[in-house]
């Protein structure tokens, strides 16, 4: 019950931040987001575009640990998980709002659970957040830090990704627990964001989960 009042008190911080104090919008936002998606870097600030696309592949991460852990909930997942793509860690605060503690499968893997469990998610993701980290090399922080201070687009961003850094290794221990996995994950997921989830999902054994859920049933 206090997880559940911690995970609503974020929730509710997280949005009068967002209302309230938060920098203004920029009259040019969705002409440098059209420029991100075509990794157009001529007139972008790389590491900028460095964090929208990590904003983008952490959001899928997280989603796909929310779509493994939703066979165990009472309700789909997939709202939650295909929300955090647009809306960020406030549908993943929400979901662990109302997530019930690990218990016996309540319906067999969909198709999008199914993609969740691919192993060559971790290895893509990880590829394209390598390469976005390559492509922010020749930035300056100094000015990310200015666009942080002075932009709505690249502020919500960076404390998304803020947040989930720390979502992502309470993901991977709910999960880790559940197949029997080592302690260590969780604190791998913890020190190497993004990535140390990505070796997590690409090294999960799937035989052992089916396993688990022939002895609960």
């Amino acid at each position: 019950m206090r997880q559940r009042g911690i995970y609503v008190g974020a929730l509710l911080a997280l949005n009068a931040h967002s209302f309230f104090t938060m920098p203004g919008w920029q009259p040019d936002t969705w002409d440098r987001i059209t420029r991100m998606l075509l990794r157009d870097l001529t007139s972008l600030e790389p590491w900028a575009y460095t964090v929208f696309v990590m904003f983008g592949m952490w959001s899928l991460l997280i989603a796909a640990l929310v779509l493994l852990d939703g066979r165990y909930q009472r309700w789909p997942a997939w709202p939650f998980a295909v929300s955090t793509m647009v809306l960020g860690p406030s549908m993943v605060l929400l979901y662990q709002a109302v997530r019930r503690p690990d218990g016996a499968p309540t319906r067999a893997p969909d198709r999008l659970e199914r993609l969740a469990r691919s192993r060559w998610l971790g290895v893509v993701v990880a590829a394209i957040t390598l390469g976005a980290v390559w492509d922010g090399r020749t930035g300056d922080l100094e000015n990310l830090w200015t666009q942080f201070q002075t932009d709505y687009f690249t502020h919500a961003m960076l404390v998304d990704e803020a947040l989930f850094a720390i979502l992502t290794p309470i993901l991977v221990a709910q999960d880790r627990r559940r197949r029997g996995r080592r302690a260590a994950w969780t604190w791998v997921t913890l020190l190497l964001p993004i990535l140390g989830a990505c070796l997590y999902l690409a090294t999960r054994d799937h035989g052992r989960e089916r396993l688990r859920d022939d002895l609960r049933s």
